[in-house]
């Protein structure tokens, strides 16, 4: 057989006897070198080293200081996970539009992110807008809801848009966000402009009806929020009925999220008896004025929009649902709560149903959590 030569000075590792092949100095404790004879970047076979009651050896190394044995450190490997992220839904506007849904963004359905054990996650679920409980001229547009996060401290950063919130009547177009408010409702002048949506995350509010309410052909509503696919309708005689918001199964359980509120319906004059409705996904429904119908706030953890309604205090506009974060993983893998609001105990590191092989856990306190992954 060959010997085997690298450059010089080195000629070979080769010792000159019958079992060729890569030779290193060997020995037990008795005749390790000293200190004072060591090198940095020696190493030596170590054949005082036992396990399982076989002698066996070890590589070890002189590090400048002492011979050490080299640390086996062996890299996990990555985890396959899926994400939802939905923000905070906007608020509906007083006598106006409907509060678009929170933003929209899953890898469900796409490619897998690799998790690893080695970091810390953060995550933010956003709140959604406050009640607009305006009772007086200007009767003021919703508030937008806030946004969602799930993070590392490194590259990942998976974001969402809160909702924006409804306009108002005569003062006030939607407010854009993850998707945009609803437009208010006018008796005079041009119909108000809806809010716009964020790309890739939800869609625009409808545009608010402009008319008379003393010409009984003539009602006027509010622009209804955008959702998560659709976009709201526009107000009309009756206000626009909230966009709808998009299905997914990362839970095993095929559930709408993100749908916009329904706008504000003012048919003083007679009584039609109609109202909006919010969209798929935990939108709030639209009041009247007659019947005097309070409107519904976006249903919390699906990011939903909140209906408008006349501006009175026995019917004000509703606030957004929170947002939600929800994470899907293997069976074998646990999410450790760190810092901050645990799930509940059905929402931690629960059964993907329908599945042997995955869990999830839904985050759905607003506020921030940091967690590691096993």
């Amino acid at each position: 057989m060959a010997i085997t030569k690298v450059t010089n000075p080195v000629a070979g590792f080769d010792k000159s006897t019958n079992l060729p092949g890569l030779k290193i100095p060997s020995g037990d404790n008795t005749n390790e070198p000293a200190i004072v004879d060591s090198i940095q970047g020696m190493i030596r076979n170590d054949t005082d080293e036992t396990g399982g009651g076989t002698s066996v050896t070890a590589i070890t190394h002189f590090n400048g200081t002492a011979w050490k044995y080299f640390a086996a450190t062996e890299s996990a490997d990555p985890i396959n996970s899926y994400y939802l992220v939905i923000a905070g839904g906007g608020g509906g506007g007083s006598w106006g539009g409907g509060g678009g849904a929170g933003g929209y963004k899953t890898n469900v359905g796409g490619t897998a992110l690799m998790l690893n054990t080695s970091i810390a996650y953060n995550v933010i679920v956003g709140a959604g807008g406050p009640q607009n409980t305006a009772s007086s001229a200007p009767y003021y547009a919703g508030i937008n809801g806030s946004s969602s996060e799930f993070s590392d401290s490194s590259s990942l950063s998976i974001t969402t848009d809160g909702g924006g919130g409804g306009g108002s009547n005569t003062y006030t177009a939607g407010i854009t966000g993850g998707s945009g408010g609803g437009g208010g409702s006018t008796s005079s002048g041009s119909p108000n402009a809806p809010g716009a949506g964020t790309a890739g995350q939800g869609s625009a509010g409808g545009t608010g009806g402009a008319g008379y309410y003393s010409s009984p052909s003539n009602y006027i509503g509010g622009g209804g929020g955008g959702g998560a696919i659709t976009a709201g309708s526009a107000g009309s005689n009756v206000g626009g009925n909230g966009g709808m918001g998009l299905q997914n199964s990362i839970t095993g359980v095929n559930t709408f999220y993100a749908g916009g509120g329904g706008g504000h319906t003012d048919n003083r004059g007679n009584s039609p008896n109609l109202y909006s409705s919010g969209g798929d996904g935990g939108g709030g429904a639209g009041g009247s004025y007659v019947p005097n119908v309070a409107a519904s706030p976006g249903v919390d953890g699906l990011g939903g929009g909140g209906g408008s309604a006349y501006g009175v205090a026995s019917a004000a506009a509703a606030a957004g649902g929170s947002g939600v974060v929800i994470l899907r993983y293997p069976v074998g893998n646990f999410i450790n709560i760190v810092t901050g609001t645990s799930p509940v105990a059905a929402d931690l590191n629960a059964t993907v149903a329908g599945s042997t092989t995955e869990k999830f856990t839904r985050f759905t306190a607003t506020g921030a959590v940091t967690f590691t992954i096993t």
